[in-house]
């Protein structure tokens, strides 16, 4: 099997140029020194190729040390990188987003959120998952436009992204409470649920969504009131101890029971 072309000209450094030719070598283990040799020289001039080798490649250990690569070149990778979204391959987009997320340049957020409702779920995931790499709170309403959508998985992710931004994510998560459409109501509760403690100031909304005429969305609202355990939660709770929905009766005795054995 012979090497792949070069994608881009010599650039007269030698050290550079055989790390340049190591990348197309059809020898794993020779891209991968190429790899990590490119990355410890961190010269702008490699951008390029290292991108290009990044949709390209098709060993993960390889692939992942170039990308390590790129981010010890930020400047002269993120331009590229950006560029590079408008491929249609999947994989490679997905790769793409991934080295985005560890440069984490603010600059770059407007294009993620973008892609955060592109037609291809595994891209829009990725692009979420970026966002809060970056971890500017003002995307969230971006992701909480997604509340709801999609299968589990990309509902479990979108609960995690949320999460991760803490009681920035808490005002859209209660607006949410009060959708239109169950399924939103159900997951807003669902990720203040998974927020535990941080979802505290939601307490109120949280104890309306109780009377909900979704079963589901009771459900969730009762398991995050459990879950931010405070004395007003608990309070809360208390008084639906008796309620006829079996899965909510349980939780709040449940939350009782703990509060007995804290005493």
């Amino acid at each position: 099997m012979e090497s792949e072309p070069l994608l881009t000209e010599p650039t007269g450094e030698p050290r550079i140029d055989g790390a340049l030719r190591g990348l197309v070598n059809p020898d794993r283990d020779v891209r991968q020194a190429a790899a990590l040799d490119l990355g410890t020289i961190a010269a702008p001039a490699t951008a390029q190729t290292l991108v290009a080798r990044l949709g390209l490649e098709q060993d993960f250990f390889v692939r992942d040390t170039l990308s390590w690569a790129l981010t010890r070149i930020p400047d002269a990778a993120t331009p590229l990188l950006l560029d590079a979204l408008d491929e249609t391959d999947t994989a490679s987009r997905v790769q793409v987003l991934h080295v985005l997320s560890k440069i984490a340049d603010p600059a770059t957020t407007e294009a993620i959120v973008a892609l955060t409702a592109d037609t291809d779920s595994a891209v829009a995931s990725k692009a979420r998952w970026a966002l809060t790499r970056i971890g500017d709170p003002t995307v969230v309403p971006a992701l909480a436009a997604h509340l709801g959508l999609g299968d589990s998985t990309n509902q479990n992710d979108l609960t995690r992204d949320l999460a991760s931004f803490g009681t920035a994510a808490v005002p859209i998560l209660v607006t949410a409470l009060t959708s239109d459409k169950a399924p939103v109501r159900r997951h807003a509760a669902e990720v203040l649920c998974f927020m535990g403690p941080e979802a505290e100031t939601a307490t109120g909304a949280l104890a309306q969504a109780l009377q909900d005429a979704a079963d589901d969305v009771r459900l969730c609202a009762a398991m995050a009131l459990y879950e931010v355990d405070t004395p007003e939660t608990r309070e809360t709770l208390s008084h639906h101890t008796e309620a006829d929905d079996p899965r909510v009766r349980g939780i709040a005795r449940r939350s009782q029971t703990k509060t007995a054995s804290t005493r």
